[in-house]
């Protein structure tokens, strides 16, 4: 089972961290303007982008609805962790020597860039139901971003504090905004002028995030230390041990048909590059993180198909 059409559908994904590596390599995308450009992508574009994207749904007008779409996010990523964990042990890594990082970066599916890339791409004239499924997105990540700045940030920064500044970030933001806004009505009374310039600001969101992700995996991928061990056991993890679980998940949870199909987008996704920004902020193994990354996106061109083809046949979507 093996759809080639939802092959299509990643390929601008991938021409977009393409587009950011080869920029950083032809020096055209200077290394000292991240901070700002970032600043402006994660706190500006991709919050009008959510924000946008919440207006209308109507799913979300349940509060219920809301915070057990919040409680999938964390209970998935969750999960991810125990088994990254388990697997770490397996392959007997140590503290010290890339067990947290491989634990972060192995659990950690790209939830941000790549599955709301995916999502917008596949429903981007989607109408009824459907059309709901993007700001479902959203409002799950921000589940997947509590577990992975709690948890996931103490597992590889080896710190037992959490400030509430990791949380008061653009995108959690935005998301609490619109879900306030959804509850209580003030969403209907946003003017036309408003909402076009925020959809406008947002259109720039995943442009700019996938290629300054391609430019940060230029700067931190190597060879060195390459433990091919190590990057196939995350890459059999990822890509085929969580995807089965969470596409059984699907299957198996009695919960709205929107939430299954994002339980499957959520299965299909690669590793985010998060946990190779911590671990070499941190003094953990950056290139582990990078090389697991990079082997995860690449196996991901050949397996999304399948697993999306796959968990849409099983949910009867």
């Amino acid at each position: 089972m093996y759809d080639i059409s939802l092959l299509f559908a990643v390929i601008p994904i991938y021409a977009m961290v393409l587009a950011g590596w080869a920029a950083r390599r032809q020096g055209w995308l200077k290394p000292e303007g991240d901070s700002s450009l970032m600043r402006f992508a994660i706190d500006v574009t991709l919050p009008c982008f959510i924000f946008s994207s919440m207006m209308g749904n109507k799913k979300l007008e349940s509060v219920a609805f809301a915070l057990s779409t919040i409680s999938i996010g964390m209970f998935t990523l969750s999960l991810g962790l125990v088994f990254a964990w388990l697997a770490s042990k397996l392959l007997r890594l140590k503290v010290g020597q890339g067990q947290r990082t491989f634990v972060v970066t192995t659990a950690t599916h790209n939830f941000g860039f790549f599955v709301i890339a995916l999502v917008a791409m596949l429903y981007s004239n989607a109408v009824g139901r459907d059309a709901e499924l993007l700001g479902l997105v959203f409002t799950h990540n921000v589940g997947c971003d509590i577990i992975f700045w709690t948890i996931g940030y103490m597992l590889i920064t080896s710190t037992s504090k959490i400030s509430m500044k990791t949380f008061l970030r653009g995108p959690i933001l935005s998301v609490l905004a619109g879900l306030l806004f959804i509850w209580t009505g003030l969403s209907k009374c946003i003017p036309d002028c408003v909402m076009v310039s925020l959809k406008m600001l947002g259109g720039a969101a995943i442009p700019m995030n996938l290629v300054l992700f391609g430019a940060m995996i230029y700067d931190m991928f190597g060879l060195k230390d390459f433990n091919i061990k190590v990057v196939a056991s995350a890459v059999a993890l990822r890509m085929f041990v969580l995807p089965a679980i969470f596409v059984a998940l699907a299957v198996l949870l009695p919960i709205d048909i929107l939430l299954k199909k994002l339980l499957v987008f959520q299965a299909v996704a690669p590793c985010g590059v998060t946990a190779a920004v911590l671990a070499k902020h941190f003094g953990g193994y950056p290139q582990i993180a990078v090389q697991i990354t990079l082997a995860t996106m690449v196996v991901a061109i050949f397996t999304l198909p399948f697993w999306l083809a796959f968990g849409f046949s099983l949910i009867g979507a």
